[in-house]
């Protein structure tokens, strides 16, 4: 199911609030109609209802007032399919004799309803309408068969999937006491739990169910609803029985180990969450669309003073599958009570406040504030600073004042980086891309980007000061301009590592967690967040390869030979190049587990590009350590595999990772679907900077112009501004990507598997019988749902019998 539902599949549904406008009891046909006062005016709470986007019909509909041909029955005969007929040519004048307050309702008396028109049954009305008007009613016919279809798909699903996670949760509590048995001291199984789950009722589909018969097309479904709930014993037995001959046969066997049993609760705790998250997305759904039939038909009403909306909502929204939500709020239910009895010893207030995460409304006006009074601090200290840096006297009094500056310039690019995602999430936020599903973000405990820019621009304000403190030399001689950075440093590692919520803890150890998993690429499951973590740090080549710079300058104290920390003439050029390589390895060891774990040849190829760039900068380094100067056979090769690399790695953006350049489409080369659409020129420009950056070190091909050490400067400059204009785009391919298969959830791993085959196996030989009972049992539910069918048309008749005397 994809992210989000109520977006990616009825486009055409009104978006409102998920609050359920309260509505007026249907009135029976068999009653003359009435007005009361919560008929005459729309209630407070449906005036705070407000819709964003209408149900796309065409607007003639809305708009038309024309006389209806036809006859209808007057407003004084009780029969809905009475003999008294009106002049055709006397039907426009009733249109708009609706709901009108008058002295009967200001008073609370009932006076007889003006307009016959609201007494007929919605297929008798429908005959009474122009062709125009039927379209509009054929149209939200059409998106209720779509919705509701849609609807009972997605809930058999998370049936299956409710069943699936009981099952799990029987197994954990089977591991638990394996073992409490093995290790009864270990304190991951000394706490019990409180709550017996084999008690839980699940929400049960027996297997003779018809799927594809669904609840909402039956016309006693009430009845039925509250018969099944007068007979749940029966059900429950019946329940059991399926449960015995259905249990599954474990298929592995359980570990005696306590990790191992950790391992498996942990996953599961995420599985049962996850579940959750997609309840509650499917309810949202559900009460979004039928708000929207509910503003559809309103509007209808008011454009064509046709009163239909009690009709069409009695007759046709409120029988359909998704009206009902039974099953749903069940499966809410025993989740909630699934998850306090494994993970909330039984807590069952306790399981609700962590499973019903919400929407957090809080403001963060102070955090715009601080990051605003931040970067007005740091501005003016670069600017002094690096004037301070090109006067003479400066330059005298700070030994290799040069290697110092571009230390800082080494220390820049990552902190502009940081600050350029704040941008990109700002983006994000704003055109809805569900960038928290996307990274697997925790919802309870992610950063809002007006919080995320508080981290950026405080290490970027630090930055600057020690860039000012240093370069105004200031403490001189007692504390060297070179401690300066240090301090920075130091100040930058208290900023992500404290174990305080100074600076949101959550996000800074996530950021940390992803940064490891890295490290050890290829064995662990590659996500989304892991590969664009790694194309992050590949665009940061440059500070990482300098890092051993960084080392030697300050081992060397700064001394007149620092130039030989650099890759020209240095035998150390290995360890920078390895430095340098090293998110390429990362991400190749990605793309080889992602193809082995799906076997999809599109990861291979992938890799291949990283391979490609791993020769080229090994032959960039060979090139530089011989010389700049040097045009031999390496000169050349690094020309070669650079020219592959960036051909390469720009189809690949191009096509894969942003999805255009497709001949067929609204705009040309772009795809069909965009939501950055009031931007349609910058996907072009992005498209040709993307190519010419990849392109861009054929700047260090020139003998003459500036120093090495500025051109890379300049190089790692451009390539962390086409990495924050790449991800733009990219997530927006991602989240495309997630509404086209209309996944709003992740799918955790369980950690245990089943063999159903034998219980399946054992069902064979008594089908026969089965099948008698359950004939039994359906013949006896038809008897009760006679006899309450025929009690409930007695009751409405007396009701009907009440209202006409």
């Amino acid at each position: 199911m994809g992210a989000p539902v109520e977006q990616t599949l009825i486009k055409s549904c009104a978006h409102e609030s998920l609050r359920k406008e309260p509505q007026s009891p249907p009135v029976p046909l068999e009653a003359p109609l009435v007005h009361r006062n919560h008929d005459t005016t729309p209630t407070d709470e449906g005036r705070t209802l407000e819709s964003q986007h209408a149900i796309s019909f065409d607007h003639r509909v809305l708009g038309s007032s024309s006389s209806i041909p036809g006859t209808i029955p007057t407003a004084g005969n009780n029969s809905t399919t009475g003999s008294r007929f009106l002049n055709p040519k006397s039907l426009t004048s009733l249109r708009g004799r609706g709901r009108r307050t008058s002295l009967y309702t200001r008073h609370g008396v009932d006076r007889p309803a003006t307009n016959p028109m609201e007494r007929l049954p919605l297929n008798e009305l429908l005959l009474q309408l122009e062709p125009i008007e039927k379209a509009f009613f054929i149209a939200l016919d059409k998106q209720l068969d779509k919705i509701d279809c849609f609807y009972s798909v997605r809930e058999a699903e998370f049936m299956a999937r409710t069943k699936v996670l009981h099952e799990q949760l029987d197994e954990l509590g089977d591991h638990k006491e394996l073992v409490k048995s093995v290790h009864p001291h270990h304190p991951s199984v000394r706490t019990t739990c409180l709550v017996n789950i084999s008690k839980l009722r699940i929400p049960f589909m027996s297997p003779a169910v018809d799927p594809n018969r669904t609840q909402g097309h039956d016309p006693d479904y009430l009845e039925k609803e509250k018969i099944q709930r007068e007979g749940s014993v029966d059900a429950d037995v019946e329940r059991t029985d399926w449960k015995k001959k259905h249990s599954p046969v474990r298929h592995t066997g359980l570990s005696a180990d306590p990790e191992d049993y950790l391992f498996a609760k942990k996953k599961l705790k995420k599985a049962v969450l996850e579940h959750y998250r997609g309840l509650e997305v499917l309810q949202n759904y559900r009460i979004l669309n039928l708000t929207g039939f509910r503003k559809a038909l309103k509007k209808f009403e008011k454009s064509t003073k046709i009163q239909a909306q009690r009709q069409y909502m009695s007759e046709k929204v409120e029988r359909a599958f998704f009206a009902s939500g039974k099953n749903l709020q069940e499966m809410m239910v025993n989740t909630e009570t699934l998850y306090a009895a494994r993970f909330a010893r039984g807590d069952r207030k306790r399981a609700r406040t962590f499973l019903r995460t919400g929407f957090r409304y809080t403001s963060h006006h102070f955090s715009v504030f601080r990051s605003g009074i931040l970067l007005g601090v740091a501005i003016p200290a670069f600017v002094s600073g690096l004037c301070a840096s090109f006067q003479q006297s400066t330059r005298d009094d700070i030994p290799a004042w040069d290697a110092l500056l571009f230390l800082y310039g080494v220390f820049l690019i990552p902190i502009l980086l940081l600050f350029l995602v704040g941008i990109n999430l700002l983006v994000w936020a704003r055109a809805r891309i569900n960038y928290v599903f996307i990274f697997e973000l925790d919802t309870r405990t992610r950063m809002d980007y007006r919080e995320y820019f508080e981290i950026p621009t405080i290490l970027l304000a630090a930055l600057c000061w020690a860039f000012w403190l240093s370069f105004r030399r200031v403490g001189s001689p007692h504390i060297l301009p070179q401690y300066w950075l240090l301090v920075w440093l130091g100040f930058c590692a208290f900023v992500v590592l404290e174990p305080l919520t100074l600076f949101c803890k959550s996000s800074r150890y996530w950021f940390i967690r992803k940064t490891a998993k890295l490290l050890i690429s290829g064995t662990r499951r590659v996500e989304f967040a892991d590969f664009w973590m790694g194309d992050q740090y590949c665009s940061l080549v440059f500070t990482i390869s300098n890092l051993y710079f960084f080392v030697c300058l300050y081992t060397r104290k700064f001394d007149e030979g620092w130039s030989k920390c650099g890759v020209s003439g240095s035998p150390q050029w290995p360890a920078m190049y390895v430095l340098a390589s090293l998110p390429f390895y990362c991400r190749f060891a990605q793309s080889a587990k992602r193809y082995y774990d799906s076997g999809l040849i599109t990861h291979l190829i992938n890799g291949g590009k990283y391979f490609v760039g791993i020769i080229s900068y090994l032959l960039f380094y060979l090139w530089r350590q011989k010389g700049s100067h040097s045009h031999g056979s390496i000169f050349v090769l690094w020309i070669f595999f650079n020219t592959i690399y960036s051909i390469y790695a720009s189809t690949w953006d191009l096509l894969m990772d942003w999805s255009v350049l497709r001949p067929r489409g609204q705009y040309p080369l772009l795809r069909e679907e965009l939501i950055y659409s009031d931007s349609i020129p910058l996907y072009y420009f992005a498209m040709i900077t993307n190519v010419l950056i990849r392109f861009i070190w054929v700047i260090y091909i020139p003998h003459n112009g500036p120093s090495m050490y500025l051109r890379t400067f300049i190089c790692a400059l451009l390539e962390v501004l086409r990495r924050w204009q790449w991800n733009f785009y990219r997530l927006e391919n991602e989240h495309l990507g997630n509404m086209d298969q209309y996944r709003v959830t992740r799918e955790v791993p369980l950690p245990y598997s089943f063999d159903h085959t034998h219980a399946e196996d054992a069902d064979n030989g008594d089908d026969g019988d089965d099948q008698a009972l359950q004939l039994v049992a359906v013949r006896e539910r038809d008897e009760r749902i006679s006899r309450a069918r025929k009690a409930s048309s007695g009751r409405r008749a007396k009701k009907g019998e009440i209202r006409r005397t």
